[in-house]
């Protein structure tokens, strides 16, 4: 099975915004230029589950054209819905999306280094999700920092929210970033910040876009 990087967004979401929140996932693939019907139509039928029984979770396991000039080889809408630590609060359920690309793709020689291009472009597309989706960040991650960073904002668990090798996050978030690790840039946007881990990048993303 090949590896993958992960391009992922959340929203928190009840069975009475289920739908809108898959609605608007679907206009944002369709804004970046993504024409494949059939990747509508499986949204469409991702359904809230019935039950607290029911599993939840599906993934569209072909490729598909992200953009005109990009691919992707899947994607999958996950719901999350018992947080990682228990609370006396009651916890907001979370709808993650998350786009796969397999990394003999997007990396260069089997290393952890992104091809040229690869950069400028996955960032016009991640400013693009971060508009569309501005509650708690968008993240390009590996297999192991998947959903790391999300849970460790959303759901306070103890992860690294440093668990990306490029993010986007809304400002509100920036209390929780005011330790910058060694090895990450940083860079301002309208209402937004975003950081990179720079040794995966021949330029840094928002460089090269």
């Amino acid at each position: 099975m090949p590896d993958y990087t992960y391009l992922q967004t959340y929203a928190t979401c009840g069975p009475d915004t289920f739908e809108e929140v898959i609605d608007r996932y679907q206009a944002l693939l369709e804004r970046l230029g993504c024409t494949d019907q059939l990747v509508f139509s499986w949204l469409m039928d991702v359904q809230w589950p019935a039950s607290d029984d029911d599993n939840f979770g599906d993934i569209y396991a072909l490729p598909f054209a992200l953009t005109p000039e990009l691919n992707c080889d899947g994607l999958a809408v996950s719901l999350y819905t018992e947080a990682a630590v228990p609370s006396v609060e009651d916890q907001p359920a979370w709808l993650g999306f998350n786009l796969f690309f397999e990394n003999s793709v997007v990396h260069q020689d089997h290393s952890t280094i992104y091809i040229s291009g690869f950069g400028g472009q996955i960032w016009l597309i991640m400013q693009a999700m971060a508009k569309s989706f501005p509650e708690i960040g968008v993240y390009l991650t590996d297999e192991y920092q998947e959903n790391h960073a999300w849970r460790a904002l959303a759901e306070k668990a103890g992860a690294d929210p440093w668990a990306f090798d490029l993010a986007i996050f809304p400002r509100q978030l920036a209390p929780h970033f005011s330790e910058v690790p060694a090895g990450f840039q940083g860079t301002v946007l309208e209402n937004k910040f975003g950081f990179a881990l720079q040794n995966r990048w021949h330029l840094l993303p928002w460089q090269e876009a």
